[in-house]
């Protein structure tokens, strides 16, 4: 009768032992996972802080015309223009700041309104939104 219960034991061992890999594989993949996704959403956020925070322009208000109102990089990278919303119109551009450079607004994006007093302005750069004036 020993050798009988010999091996139930070993089985009962082994019945465990397989009972706890079946429920850690799973929950090892699912954390696992999870981990990575928030990992590459930490990154991401960070890559887009890290950009924010590159970005360094002024802008420059002579006289509130287009040819009269200045961009200018202060900052160490190119800034990337890609969009102006003025008065809640889009309007698409695609225009590089290089570092030290400075430009009137009419270069970036010529067909302005002539007065841009009282006129809100948006400006996605970097892929970030400035509000550039108001």
């Amino acid at each position: 009768m020993k050798a009988k219960k010999g091996i139930s034991e070993i089985f009962g061992a082994l019945i465990v032992t397989l009972v706890t890999l079946a429920i850690a594989v799973p929950l090892f993949i699912y954390y696992n996972s999870l981990y990575s996704a928030n990992k590459n959403a930490i990154s991401s956020g960070f890559n887009k802080l890290n950009e924010a925070l590159s970005t360094q322009f002024t802008v420059i208000v002579l006289n509130y015309t287009p040819s009269k109102v200045y961009i200018y990089n202060y900052g160490n990278t190119i800034i990337y223009i890609t969009q102006l919303i003025v008065n809640k119109q889009i309007i698409n551009v695609k225009f590089e700041l290089k570092p030290n450079q400075l430009v009137p607004l009419s270069e970036i994006a010529p067909n302005l309104p002539s007065n841009l007093a009282n006129t809100t302005i948006i400006m996605k750069a970097n892929g970030n939104y400035y509000t550039i004036l108001t």
